[in-house]
């Protein structure tokens, strides 16, 4: 089902080039057309048939537009909530005209539906082919770990699709070692993760989010999504203290260990966002595993890990962890460093797991990696990603796109902030221009299909291959934004946003749904 979506949703837009065909061919005329066809052999009438199903299928969109905006008006006429925003704006993509619109010049916040405009910023910025090259290199007596703002080095997700460990990397890294006849380090490792910024936690977001997985810091090297997972085994003894297990395996998390086996209870983790202490209380009856908590160091945890990764494949590591910028300001490698591997990880991975799953680390790197590209090209004597290079690498983009960026305020990557603006009009522009370009079909397939997979695998399950969307939820704000196919060839660019609703927002997910509904049967 979806190879036969996709080449419908990516075919050329535009139709009947220099002919207004819906004022040039009326009603009238498809009943002259069906009466000649009854009187013409059956070879003609195929020739017949042909043509008036073009013009058909013209007109059909310019008859059809009041009632499927009507429609449209009808499902948003009582909203749940009276005091809550709707923004949308519905585009046909085969004629560029608007179908539906409401609020739809409103600024907003988006959440998630940040993230279109990241990643089209990033395939035009960085183009369809790139890819994130981390390196390691040694000079004999230190090894280097040199990040390019990497999102995805030990992602469970990634390497559990791969069939291997999150450290499968750094294995390899340390068979490489050995490989160039070093058994041991005498040195450092030294680390270098100045393609970015040092701001790793962004400003606008709420100090209530910081420890959660979803607000991990994010630098020039990641792993492990930058979270520590932590799991207690209580033993067979009531009162005895329970064993804890860390991933990734490192040394510079500190567990103040409280937590005794029970008949019952709950084990409780408190962390602070920016200590590297995680302080484990309360009872335990069970093997119990915490849900991930940030770390607030990303390039020393991975220097860490990899450090403890070598010791375990009995590599001696006998300097220190040393942060030190490495790269040169024009992005090349000293020519006094043997280069032992570059992993590169394609822009399409990263892509995914920022389109499809919503993963706040991804679309925070790849908004500071566009930064970093924008910045070099620009000719910025030490170029470096930040959210303010990514911002204004996002804007850039907007103009070529011929986006009105009136209102757009770009805080951060991911959406998690809710200084973010956009309107419902800016995002179906972008996502009208993004169809006609190089990385259409890449784009397209990062983003959730409905009822298949990602974060809308679970909506639209009797519909599904119809709509290619990105989801945004946050407390108080909704936001659906993307593609649409309808059963009769019709192509849409849609976006509806919510905010300022109280209580749950499954009311306002079963309107988005409706409205995809209502675009699935136009």
């Amino acid at each position: 089902m979806r190879d036969r979506v996709l080449p419908l949703l990516l075919s050329s837009a535009g139709t009947g080039q220099g002919v207004d065909w819906p004022r040039a061919f009326t009603c009238g005329d498809v009943r002259v057309l069906a009466l000649i066809m009854a009187r013409c052999s059956s070879r003609l009438r195929i020739v017949f048939f042909g043509s008036g199903i073009l013009c058909l299928a013209v007109v059909r969109p310019a008859l059809g537009q009041q009632s499927l905006a009507a429609q449209l008006r009808a499902t948003l006429a009582s909203p749940p909530h009276g005091q809550t925003v709707a923004g949308v704006c519905v585009v046909d993509l085969d004629t560029g005209g608007s179908v539906f619109e409401r609020n739809a010049d409103r600024p907003m916040v988006p959440a998630s539906n940040m993230k279109v405009f990241v990643m089209v910023a990033a395939l035009t910025e960085l183009g369809p082919g790139f890819a994130f090259d981390t390196v390691f290199a040694t000079d004999r007596t230190h090894i280097y770990l040199i990040g390019d703002g990497d999102p995805s080095l030990g992602d469970e997700k990634l390497c559990q699709g791969r069939g291997e460990p999150p450290t499968a990397l750094f294995e390899r890294w340390a068979d490489a070692l050995r490989a160039e006849g070093m058994p041991e380090v005498p040195g450092d490792l030294v680390f270098d993760e100045s393609v970015f910024d040092d701001q790793y936690v962004n400003a606008t977001w709420e100090e209530v989010d910081l420890d959660n997985w979803f607000a991990a810091p994010v630098g020039g090297l990641n792993f492990n999504d930058n979270c520590v997972d932590i799991t207690v085994t209580p033993p067979s003894r009531l009162g005895a203290l329970v064993s804890v297990a860390i991933r990734p395996e490192c040394s510079i998390v500190k567990v103040v260990n409280e937590c005794r086996a029970g008949r019952s209870g709950t084990p409780v983790l408190r962390h602070r966002h920016d200590s590297f202490e995680y302080r484990i209380s309360e009872r335990c009856p069970k093997r119990w595993t915490f849900g991930p908590v940030s770390f607030p160091d990303p390039g020393l945890l991975t220097a860490d890990a990899f450090r403890t990764t070598l010791r375990r494949k009995g590599i001696a590591c006998h300097g220190t962890l040393k942060r030190q910028r490495v790269r040169r300001a024009d992005g090349s490698i000293p020519a006094t460093l043997t280069v032992l591997d570059h992993h590169r990880t394609p822009i399409a991975e990263v892509l995914r797991r920022t389109g499809k799953d919503s993963q706040n680390v991804f679309a925070e790197a790849l908004l500071k990696r566009t930064g970093y590209a924008w910045a070099q090209r620009r000719g910025l004597p030490v170029p470096q990603g930040s959210w303010a290079m990514g911002s204004r690498a996002i804007l850039d983009v907007m103009e070529v796109a011929g986006v009105n960026v009136e209102g757009l305020a770009i805080a951060d990557g991911s959406g998690l902030s809710r200084a973010n603006r956009c309107t419902a009009r800016q995002l179906t522009s972008t996502l009208s221009w993004m169809a006609t370009q190089p990385g259409a079909r890449l784009f397209l397939e990062s983003l959730s299909i409905a009822g298949v997979d990602g974060s809308l695998r679970k909506r639209l399950k009797d519909v599904p291959d119809r709509v290619f969307g990105k989801t945004g939820t946050m407390r108080g704000i909704r936001t659906l934004s993307g593609y649409v196919e309808s059963t009769s060839g019709r192509r849409f660019a849609f976006a509806v946003l919510f905010n300022g609703y109280p209580g749950p927002s499954t009311p306002y997910r079963e309107i988005q749904d409706r409205i995809c509904r209502i675009l699935i049967g136009a």
